[in-house]
């Protein structure tokens, strides 16, 4: 579904974005990847190329309206187009309760995770050809309270409310545009170390009942709002929490 097709993804370096980025390049896909980290960038487009897949590398700040615009124009300047965009890039805040959130973290956490997403949203719907499909990493914290990360929240919470909002004007051009809202994700934005590898999809194991969940499973939720498998999904926020929100959580042992 993919094969002849060209994508860019944001946050392609490392973790949710490096997976999608390789399983696009897998099915055919050619792939720009642009990150903040310029070297990551490059590793995850080498390894695509490396495999026999066509791809190219920018180093990109979301939060600045020229860098996304550059990734945009370096992407279809490389691949003579752009069918599809992931907007993946983001940012975790400390975990800190509300007396402890700072007007500057406020204002990182709406830059990079709302301001960000809307930069992205304005150029995929102006410049993606008819048929395409946009997905914006929100979070399931986009969908419910989360009182230690209550910047965060609130960012997320916002790119959901601009996927909904934006539907409309996509398919006036013949396109889509998805939330995926991940659960607790194992990637380097929790402090763990970064995997390198993707699995054919049919071996990825079920994650623990509301445990943590790796970054392919949440890629290929993506890849599917991507391709024309998803024709009929448009404006929704999907969540990828192996149940995390399913039900109140335990209540305490006595």
């Amino acid at each position: 579904m993919f094969r002849g097709k060209a994508a860019l993804v944001t946050g392609g370096g490392s973790g949710i974005g490096a997976a999608a980025a390789m399983r696009l390049g897998q099915e055919g896909a050619a792939v720009a990847v642009a990150d903040l980290n310029g070297e990551s960038a490059r590793a995850t487009a080498e390894r695509i190329v490396s495999a026999g897949g066509r791809a190219v590398a920018v180093q990109a700040d979301i939060s600045s309206e020229a860098d996304n615009a550059r990734a945009f124009d370096e992407a279809e300047s490389a691949f003579g187009g752009l069918d599809f965009a992931f907007l993946n890039a983001g940012a975790l805040q400390d975990y800190v309760p509300l007396d402890q959130v700072s007007l500057a973290l406020f204002d990182r956490m709406i830059a990079i995770n709302l301001r960000g997403p809307f930069l992205g949203l304005k150029l995929a719907q102006a410049r993606l050809r008819r048929g395409g499909a946009c997905v914006v990493t929100a979070s399931a914290a986009g969908l419910t309270g989360f009182p230690d990360g209550l910047a965060y929240a609130a960012a997320k919470h916002g790119a959901v409310g601009l996927v909904r909002s934006a539907a409309r004007d996509f398919a006036a051009r013949g396109l889509r545009v998805n939330a995926i809202c991940p659960g607790m994700v194992l990637t380097p934005m929790l402090g763990l170390p970064p995997t390198d590898s993707v699995v054919p999809p049919d071996a990825l194991e079920l994650p623990d009942y509301r445990g943590g969940i790796i970054p392919q499973a949440v890629a290929e939720v993506a890849l599917f709002l991507l391709s024309p498998a998803a024709a009929a999904v448009n404006g929704q926020a999907q969540l990828v929490d192996a149940a995390l929100l399913s039900a109140f959580a335990p209540l305490p042992e006595e």
